[in-house]
Order: structure tokens, then sequence, then C-alpha cells
């Protein structure tokens, strides 16, 4: 067993490829040294400090490092918010080298990149005895008892890691797969069978209260410590969203910086491989919806009633601008029912389109996407946090999975003599892939054997006997150190490409008519270029970031007809918006166009006035 965390424990930074994972302190360390190479470049900011006093930085990259205002747009990676993804963070420590070997990547973007989102839950991966954790040091009563973190796991047969005890219980719910003695399932009681198990995680019962491991050492898991869907009372999300110091330091940096274009998070999930889905429920009802008496005279509605939401939709479509998108997430917002759950339509075709491209990226670099699909984001995420309340493009990746298990087919036409006829259409349904016996074959084909503590019997004090084994902690989360450098080369340089989509507004055609007198009526139509609606439908829904704005100048200018400073509103990708004024001027030939935007790459054009009366 020793041998596997020899090759899969460590990982540090070398010539030829990684040797060992980077600890916390190893990261801290690294980004302090590549900021003081390049100081002309980069710079550090202190976001917080860990419950222990462990320092969270970010490191800025870009031109206007000694600029507290920026002028260009700007993207936010973090890394690791749960702690249990060290690749991810290795990921970070490539994003970094490579930005500073390729200066055109930041010309006109500033970088800000988190290479640490939890360093006390990071720190679980390097512990004796092996246990994968996210939480960090902050004390917590789990069993609401009258003490805290009494009742931790205990490495029980010393092999250095903290695996799992299966127990004979006539109350339990698990029997032991046919197929495969290692794998415990559920009993299937339609086929007659009898729950006989009980899991545990391996330990004792410290405390005495008939319960295992139920009130372990530490607190928050800040990967679910976010605003958005924060589950309050929950047992590692800790007592409000952002309680912990690094937490709150990410959101208020994030807030102050409305330069910030696109956020990726590297960690569990991966919207870059599958989009974010529709189809979620909120806790709300949407088959009887009642309408405030503010809105029901409006909508001519009975406040006293219940509607289903495409009554709801109905109506509101009759007192709305013509052409106006009302949907599910306009009126939730307009009643109050609570936190969006799902993306707005519009956004999910640009998560589908820039998934299709990812794949086809992925592709043309060799790299295997044969593996098990990533797990989907948290309920208090970093990356829903990012899209639904800030309104941004918000990714995500994880980098590396357990490969698919594909079982040998046995020839059933040769056996049975029977021609193969195929599922009619419309009624074919993939086969959702076995994870527990994937990760067995890669444990057997690949770890040989070293990822999986084969179940052993053990006298428990408390128990008797008892069965000891199961996955290597971490065993399923890292890759072999050999495929490190090939994941890491194949994947980080997709953000590059996410860069590009960021929103463009500029001018694309205009029309000057003299009306006499120096009074010039002037038509201007912008676009956006990029790929990135400006800002996403969730942001126009929130009100956030803030809008363009488009300046008209020149020497004593009066306007009769527009502003000087005019707010673009929305646009969206390859769309065009229009503008006018009507103008007085006589002291200028032209005039000076100026789009301006906190968050997306603006313009500035010279006109020329003059053309036909």
């Amino acid at each position: 067993m020793i041998l596997l965390w020899i090759s899969l424990s460590g990982f540090a930074q070398g010539d030829n490829g990684h040797k060992r994972y980077l600890s916390p302190s190893d990261i801290h360390q690294q980004i302090i040294d590549i900021q003081d190479a390049h100081r002309n470049v980069s710079r550090l900011h202190l976001l917080g400090s860990s419950y222990s006093g462990q320092p969270v930085q970010l490191i800025e990259i870009g031109p206007e490092t000694a600029s507290e205002k920026k002028t260009f747009p700007a993207v936010f990676v973090a890394a690791n918010f749960e702690g249990t993804n060290p690749l991810a963070s290795e990921a970070s420590i490539y994003l970094i080298r490579d930005l500073l070997k390729n200066p055109e990547k930041f010309k006109d973007l500033t970088w800000y990149i988190l290479p640490s989102g939890n360093p006390e839950g990071a720190e679980h991966f390097f512990d004796s005895p092996r246990m994968v954790g996210s939480r960090n040091l902050r004390p917590f009563n789990d069993d609401m008892d009258d003490q805290r973190d009494e009742d931790g796991c205990e490495d029980l047969n010393g092999d250095g890691y903290i695996s799992q005890m299966r127990v004979k219980d006539p109350a339990g719910k698990l029997v032991i797969d046919s197929t495969d003695q290692r794998i415990m399932r559920a009993a299937n009681s339609s086929k007659g069978e009898k729950g006989i198990y009980k899991i545990y995680t391996e330990g004792i019962d410290n405390d005495g209260d008939g319960k295992y491991n139920e009130d372990g050492k530490g607190g928050t898991n800040n990967g679910i410590s976010f605003p958005h869907l924060f589950k309050y009372h929950g047992s590692e999300s800790g007592l409000w969203a952002g309680q912990e110091d690094e937490v709150f330091g990410v959101m208020k940096f994030m807030i102050d910086h409305p330069e910030i274009a696109i956020v990726m998070h590297y960690g569990a999930s991966n919207f870059c491989m599958v989009p974010p889905k529709a189809g979620r429920k909120g806790e709300t009802s949407l088959k009887s919806l009642k309408i405030p008496k503010n809105y029901a005279s409006m909508l001519n509605a009975d406040p006293n009633k219940t509607y289903s939401m495409e009554e709801v939709k109905n109506m509101v479509k009759l007192v709305v601008p013509p052409g106006m998108e009302v949907d599910d997430a306009m009126i939730a917002g307009m009643l109050g029912l609570g936190a969006a759950v799902n993306p707005l339509p519009k956004d999910l075709k640009i998560y589908a389109a820039y998934s299709g491209d990812y794949k086809k990226f992925l592709k043309e670099k060799g790299f295997s996407q044969d593996r098990l699909d990533p797990k989907p984001a948290k309920n208090g995420s970093f990356e829903l946090w990012a899209y639904y309340q800030l309104g941004l493009p918000s990714f995500s990746q994880d980098f590396w999975g357990i490969p698919l298990f594909k079982p040998e087919k046995a020839d059933s036409t040769a056996k049975s003599g029977k021609k193969k006829t195929a599922a009619p259409k419309g009624k074919q349904s993939a086969k959702k892939p076995d994870a527990e016996k994937s990760f067995l074959a890669y444990n057997d084909s690949i770890l040989n054997g070293k990822g999986f503590v084969n179940w052993t019997s053990f006298n428990h004090p408390q128990l008797g006997e008892v069965e000891i084994g199961g996955r290597v902690p971490y065993a399923d989360l890292v890759p072999q150190t050999k495929e490190i450098e090939k994941a890491l080369e194949a994947q980080v340089p997709w953000i590059y490409e996410l860069s590009k989509g960021i929103p463009e507004l500029v001018l694309v055609d205009k029309k000057i008519k003299v009306i006499g007198d120096g009074i010039y009526r002037i038509e201007v139509w912008i676009s956006n270029k990029g790929k990135f609606h400006f800002p996403l439908a969730m942001g126009s829904r929130n009100k956030v970031p803030a809008p363009a704005v488009v300046t008209l100048s020149a020497k004593g200018v009066d306007f009769l007809q527009g502003r000087e400073r005019t707010p673009l509103g929305s646009i969206e990708a390859r769309q065009k918006q229009k503008l006018s004024w009507l103008i007085r001027t006589t002291k200028s030939d032209e005039v000076k166009l100026t789009i301006k935007a906190m968050n997306a790459r603006g313009s500035e054009t010279i006109i020329k006035l003059g053309g036909t009366k």
C-alpha cells in the first residue's frame, strides 16, 4: 500500500515532470518566489487567513499591476475550494508559469489566480493516517452534544489509511455484490434480497453515544460556503455564507474588481465538459403561484387565487414591451420565489456551444475523454455563486476522471444463432456507467490493486467481528504521476480559448446627416464581437455587471437630442445596437466616440462630420 502513495501523494515541479504534489505551504512559497521573479508584471494580494492563520494569497498577472484602476478586462481563476483536489492547485501553478512564459496572453488582460482556496482542507491529503476531507480546522459540534471534535476516525488496522468497516447487522440495508466481493450495494427487495450489512468509517465510538466517527476534527468546507443555495445548519457549510475569512476575502475581492469578465474554478465539477443542466426544481411549487396585490391589478389577476407558471407568464406577456422575453426566471424574480436554480436558456446555449468546442479541442490534442462524468457543482459552490449572483460566465474543470469500465460483450448472435435486432428509434437509452466497477477495473489494471484495501477481518472493541477495507483515500481523485503533465498540457490552455470570447464592443457602422448651421444627426451601430453576451442573461436579470457607457465628445458640442454619456444596455454576442444623437458644434469637424465597459473590451473611434444635407 505504501508504494501507491509514494506514487500518488507527492508531485513537485521538476524539469522532467512532476514528482510529488505540492502542499499548501509549498504553493504559498511558490507564488511568492514567482512574483518576486516577475515584479514588473505580477502582484500578490492577501485575501485572508485560514482559521489556523495560513495566508491565502492570490497572484495578479498583467500590464496594469501597478494601477488600482483597471482599463482591461480580467479573468479570475480559483482552485481547490473543497481541498480534495490537489491536481486543481497544480493546474493553477501550471497556468501561472505558462502565462509568464507567454506575455502575449496578458498584453490586454489581467489575470487573477488563487491556487489554494482551502489550505486547511488541502492539508488532509498529507495527513497520516490519510483520509479524504474538506473541512478546515475550526472546531464544530456535529452531534450537538457538550463536546466538539471528540469522535473522529482511527486507523484500527494500522495500514496508514482511514477506510471503511463492514459489519453484519440485522438492520443493515446492504449486501455484497455477487459479481465482485469487494462491492457493497443496496439490497434489491424486488428480487427478494434482504440487507445484512452496515458500513461505517474506520474507527471507534469515542464518546459512547452509539454512533461512530460522527464528530470528527474540523468544521467548514470552503467549497460549499458561498451564498448561492447556501445550506444553513449544514455540518460542513459553516454557520453563514462567507464565515471563513478566506471565503469572505474572495467574495469581497471579486465585488471590488468589476473588471472580472470570466470566472474559472479548478476543482471537482467540469462545466466545460458537462454544461450546467436545466430542469432542476426549486423550493417553490410552480403549479400553484399566488400573485401579490401590487402585481395583481396590473395583470388583471385575483390575489386570492393560485396560478400555474404558464398562466402567469401569459399574463405578463400582455403587459411587457413587444419582444421582451418572459421566462421562468423573470417570473421567479418578480414574485420573489427564491433563488434561481437553473441557468437561463440563452446562457445554456452558450455553455452547450463551448462544451462542444472543448471536446473538439481535447480531441485535437489527442486527450482521451473516455471517463466517468465529473461531479455536478454543489449548492454553495464558488462556480454557482459566480454565475447566479454575479451574472458572470462561470466555468469549471476537474482535469481527470476514472476511465470508463467497458465489459467485454459476449457474441450473443453466435451463441443463440439469432440475428441481433436494433432497438426501435426513440427508445434507445444509454446505460449509466457503473462507477464502482469502473474504479475497480482501474485499480486492478492500472494501479495493480494498490488503490483498494481488500476486506480483512478485524476484532473491533465495540462492534466485535468486522471487516476493514475499501478505497484507498484519494485513489479515485488523483491520477498516477506519469499522467499529470499530459493532463495539464492538454487542458489548462483551454482558459485561453475562453478568454477570447470576452465581449468586445466596437463601432461597426455610422451615418452622419448634415442638418445645417452646425447641426448634425449622428447614428451609429455598435456590435459585440465577443462570444459571450454582454452581460449574460443571468447578469441582465440581476442587473449586474454595470453597463457599458458610450461617450460622444467634441469641442464646443451641444446635445440637442441624446446625451454625452449613454448607457449601452445589454447586447448579445454578434448582435448590433443602434444609438443616435442630434448635436450642434461650430468648433470641430469631428467627434470622438468612446465605448467603455469595466469587464469587456471597449474601443475608441474618431468620426468625421460631413456628408450630404
